[in-house]
């Protein structure tokens, strides 16, 4: 009895032991992994909050242009500009319209607080919402001197001035609360490109913050940062580390650590005391969120803004608790190896009962192997089929007699993929592993698309018999073709889609550049389409489409390339053609689509829609090896079409 105990106590001794030297470096990759889990939902939250950002300043700067082209507005300011200053030229009916119309269009829009609109003098003639003591020009509301007038004077049609958040701090009361606004104002010109006045749009800073906010706190533990480059905090909640940091409050002050991080790089993560900080910089004057401005104006000294987002480090007190399967794990590993050493004490009087055991486990292993969800084959030397599970059995239509020891395997592959698989079947025979795609030919003559993966047994360093793994492929290929085939078709028109084009420029342009034969590119966007989207459904945008697909089709060559490359934006790419000849294209598509005359079904009436085109044409230079620089001129023409008033086709000859 003494010699038993002694046994059962070295029986739970040493095992404690072992795994507590195992499970030390075990739970540090575990630690290490934490910290790789919350480095990528760090990266995940800031990528979130990057494009909520993009997403929600580009709305509103849209908005702010969209507004300030309505053409109300501007025969607003034009009847305005064509009186004395002390006089009006719209009817009081016409201005109440007008200012009923904008209020309406402020209270639907909570992003923006209010609309101001002003003459080229910066005298305000019209506020939403509206309030007694505004009207057109009577007040003596004077904006000359501010900073959102005096700069968007100086703009271009298209280009917006932001006044700075965080600095200058402006507030005003929407409903019950004070919240801080930015102003965004921009020129407004008439069709001539007389500049008409400016209209100033205050942002609801809350509201873009809120969206940010919520974009970002998926994770209930993570803190927001946004601060500009002058170190101030630019939104209403503080960070649940720092003490209470209001709007324009000295972030750089308030965390000095986090500040100077923050400095050192474009980008980045650092830990900082229990936090993790991940952090990018934005600024909203470059490309990315010019959306359709041409260009945004604001004061350089608060850029660029740094966006971050900060979550707690995990320590082993915080994994522990949080991680209840973790201490589940070291309980069953110490009473798995306590149990493992009692069993090692009694595995005498249970040899029998293993033996019993491991006789079942090789019955399931050989039914696993007989009915495993992929095929299995052996082959002699001479690739005759020496053992074949039940699973490719079913899969070719025949019995273990008629092929095992029947049957070369050869004789299974279709003549097309004989080769890939005799050379993989060579290198096998060879001692290494092989694998090739091939087809085989079922009882009943369909093919089959598999994978063969196979390794050779050998014994004294002589081949023995293969041993082969087999794949069904039938579902990945049609699911392969069937998205190869969406990948590069746009689903609307049938057309190509931008990817596709710009894989096939990069053929044709090294098949121009041999043959030194020129390539030529056509940018085109149909007029005035939002209006039919506006006026008449985008049921009968999707047809107009279709339809201006199939036209033009129908002009060009079997190698010429017509894409989608945008809403209702196209791109035709046309190898071995001179710019003169490109341009000629361009103008017959142009003629041909001026009339072209489309029959859709409005309500309960038909009615026949005309269409125009603008055209930008560009050819490709013998030194570009890719289709931007080219894609870019031909916008340009495009563009320059649009400006000069539609329906005309530019050439862009510019290197």
């Amino acid at each position: 009895m003494r010699r038993l105990h002694a046994k059962l106590l070295l029986a739970v001794s040493i095992p404690l032991a072992l795994v507590s030297s195992m499970l030390v470096p075990i739970l540090h990759i575990h630690m290490e992994t934490r910290f790789d889990s919350l480095h990528a939902e760090a990266d995940a939250l800031l990528k979130v909050g990057q494009e909520a950002l993009v997403r929600d300043i580009n709305d509103s700067l849209n908005y702010a242009l969209a507004t300030s082209e309505m053409p109300t507005l501007q025969r607003f300011l034009s009847a305005q500009n064509s009186v004395a200053p002390n006089k009006q030229a719209y009817s009081l009916s016409d201005l109440s319209q007008l200012s009923t119309f904008l209020n309406t269009l402020i209270s639907h829009h909570p992003r923006y607080s209010k609309l101001v609109l002003m003459d080229n003098n910066g005298h305000e003639i019209l506020r939403a919402p509206h309030s007694v003591n505004t009207g057109p020009r009577v007040t003596g509301n004077q904006h000359a001197n501010t900073d959102y007038f005096k700069e968007a004077v100086r703009l271009l049609p298209r280009e917006l001035y932001i006044s700075p958040p965080g600095r200058n701090l402006q507030y005003e009361l929407l409903g019950q609360n004070v919240i801080p606004v930015v102003n965004v104002s921009t020129p407004i010109f008439n069709a001539t490109g007389k500049r008409l006045g400016v209209v100033m749009l205050s942002l609801n800073w809350d509201y873009l913050t809120n969206a940010l906010h919520q974009a970002m706190t998926l994770d209930q533990d993570a803190d927001v940062l946004l601060v500009n480059a002058q170190g101030r905090w630019l939104l209403n909640d503080s960070p649940s580390q720092l003490s209470l940091l209001p709007f324009g409050g000295d972030f750089s002050a308030s965390a000095p650590q986090y500040w100077q991080a923050m400095q050192q790089q474009n980008e980045g993560r650092t830990t900082i005391d229990d936090h993790i900080l991940r952090f990018k910089t934005e600024d909203i004057r470059t490309q990315r969120y010019r959306s359709l401005a041409g260009n945004i104006a604001s004061d350089p000294a608060d850029y660029p803004w740094t966006l971050g987002v900060t979550l707690p480090k995990p320590s082993w007190h915080t994994l522990l608790q949080e991680e209840t399967t973790v201490i589940l794990f070291l309980v069953l590993i110490y009473s798995v190896s306590v149990a493992f050493g009692i069993f090692w004490v009694f595995s005498s009087q249970r040899q029998r009962q293993l033996r019993r055991a491991a006789q079942r486990r090789a019955v399931e292993a050989s039914d696993l192997y007989e009915n495993a969800p992929c095929g299995y084959h052996s082959l002699d030397s001479q690739g005759r089929v020496i053992k074949m599970n039940r699973t490719e059995l079913a899969w070719l239509g025949y019995t273990a007699e008629e092929v095992i020891g029947q049957v070369d395997y050869r004789d299974f592959i279709t003549p097309d993929t004989r080769e890939q698989f005799e050379n993989a079947f060579e290198r096998v025979q060879n001692g290494q592993p092989g694998s090739a795609e091939c087809s085989l030919l079922t009882r009943t003559g369909e093919r089959r698309d598999v994978m063969i993966q196979a390794s050779a047994y050998q014994r004294d360093g002589r081949f023995v018999h293969s041993r082969a793994t087999v794949f069904d492929l039938t579902e990945r290929k049609q699911l392969e073709e069937q998205l190869r085939t969406q990948a590069m078709t746009d689903p609307l028109t049938g057309v190509f889609n931008r990817r596709y084009l710009q894989a096939q420029a990069t053929i044709e342009i090294s098949r121009a550049r041999r043959q030194n034969h020129p390539i030529a590119l056509i940018a085109i966007d149909i007029d005035h389409f939002k209006r039919f989207n506006d006026d008449y459904g985008h049921d009968v945008g999707d047809e107009v489409l279709q339809r201006f697909t199939q036209r033009v089709g129908g002009l060009l060559r079997h190698e010429d390339l017509l894409c989608r490359v945008g809403g209702e934006e196209f791109a035709i790419l046309l190898p071995n053609t001179s710019l003169e000849q490109a341009l000629q294209v361009a103008e017959r598509i142009r003629d041909t689509i001026e009339n072209t005359r489309i029959q859709v079904q409005n309500g309960n009436t038909e009615q026949v829609l005309r269409l125009t085109a603008s055209l930008g044409v560009a050819v490709i230079l013998p030194n570009e090896s890719s289709l931007e620089p080219a894609l870019k001129r031909a916008d340009l023409g495009l563009y320059q079409a649009k400006e000069n008033g539609r329906n005309q086709v530019v050439v862009n000859s510019q290197a």
